[in-house]
């Protein structure tokens, strides 16, 4: 008999090996947002499968499947995701999407979603990953910003800023991926998440994910599109994981769309062969929650 339960803090435990070791150690440390969730589904009473997602405003990432082998083949991974599906349509999440790196275990994975009616995968991005004993080359200390710009610590904000940007968007200066406010203001790390002014007007920004101590997400970067030759935005990276290694961190990443090929052949030259750990394509579907 399958059971399975929304799990919080106190149930979580028999459950948390069958999470990946990255999320493992993000749950177990007891600071997570709210907004992160578990399942866990049990087979006669014994953990079988365990699911992770994170909810936003309008829309959840599946962060996590997985499912004991010596239960696999009995619909359980089905219905882990079913529950998740219907969790987060019942408290108006439109949509869902899922992001991945292809293994052993993807075809498997990707049959899950097609019967589950989820989007055919596509690749959504390249992902580069550097450390800090080996991300700073040449460029990284020869750039810096200079009058009329002037860095600023994202949470330094002001509100009429935040209220100019806001219609900004709405106006379509920047794409909505792009928009520093997908996250709660508190989701950006102070310590490395960056904006920059130029003539007292904000016209960039790199915001980060501290998802670790040591692990950090380059997770959003929009530079006007008048600077955008000028390499402003590559002078952000570099600040942002100059930051970031000076305040105790190892490792960072971030995700380059297939079709930038400005972006991708700076993030291979900037850092080089030996600057990057780690360099793979990420696989995307979505499903629609509306009925």
């Amino acid at each position: 008999m399958i059971a399975i339960s929304c799990l919080d803090t106190g149930s979580l435990r028999p459950y948390i090996l069958l999470v990946g070791p990255g999320l493992r150690k993000r749950l177990l440390s007891g600071e997570e947002e709210a907004n992160l969730s578990v399942w866990g589904a049990s087979f006669w009473g014994q953990p079988a499968g365990a699911v992770v997602a994170f909810r936003g405003e309008k829309s959840a990432q599946l962060l996590d499947l997985y499912v004991l082998p010596a239960y696999r083949q009995a619909g359980i991974g089905a219905a882990l995701l079913a529950e998740v599906e219907e969790a987060f349509a019942q408290v108006g999440i439109h949509r869902m999407k899922t992001l991945y790196r292809a293994d052993e275990h993807t075809p498997a994975f990707e049959t899950l979603l097609r019967s589950r009616g989820w989007s055919s995968p596509r690749v959504s991005s390249q992902i580069f990953w550097t450390r800090c004993a080996v991300a700073f080359g040449p460029w990284v200390s020869r750039y810096h910003f200079r009058l009329p710009y002037e860095l600023f610590a994202w949470n330094e904000l002001t509100p009429t800023e935040h209220e100019r940007l806001l219609a900004q968007g709405e106006m379509g200066w920047y794409p909505p991926d792009f928009s520093p406010f997908h996250r709660p203001d508190v989701a950006w790390d102070s310590l490395s998440s960056v904006g920059l002014r130029c003539n007292g007007e904000v016209v960039g920004w790199c915001l980060t994910v501290r998802e670790t101590p040591d692990q950090m997400l380059v997770d959003i970067l929009f530079v006007d599109p008048s600077l955008q030759r000028l390499g402003r935005g590559f002078m952000l990276v570099g600040e942002v994981i100059r930051r970031f290694c000076s305040s105790g961190g190892d490792y960072a990443y971030w995700r380059v769309n297939p079709d930038n090929e400005p972006m991708l052949r700076w993030s291979r030259k900037a850092f080089a062969r030996e600057g990057l750990v780690d360099q793979y394509d990420e696989w995307y579907s979505e499903k629609s929650l509306l009925p």
